[in-house]
């Protein structure tokens, strides 16, 4: 299972996740048409925050997660570590202890 946490800049945080690598194409190409074709040719991009990070595993979504620290989860990215919060538990990768 593949997850994505999308952290736009005008809107909330949103987690959605894809079985496997072709869904997760199909998934963002019907999301934002012609961005796949787009991706690379921007030199300005890597001075942007990131504004999607992709996990590969639910391995690595439970390991990010639970990384406090993570920069990405500080100050109004806390939305973003609870939208992939539920993401993981409505996959039941996570259990819902509270």
């Amino acid at each position: 299972m593949i997850f994505v946490v999308e952290v736009p800049h005008q809107a909330d945080p949103s987690a959605w996740f894809a079985f496997d690598l072709d869904d997760l194409l199909r998934k963002i190409e019907s999301r934002a048409p012609g961005l796949l074709a787009e991706a690379g040719g921007d030199p300005d991009a890597s001075q942007a925050p990131p504004r999607c990070r992709i996990f590969w595993t639910d391995a690595e979504a439970t390991a990010a997660f639970e990384r406090a620290a993570d920069p990405l989860w500080q100050g109004a990215g806390w939305r973003a570590r609870l939208a992939l919060r539920e993401q993981l538990l409505a996959m039941e990768v996570l259990a819902d202890d509270m």
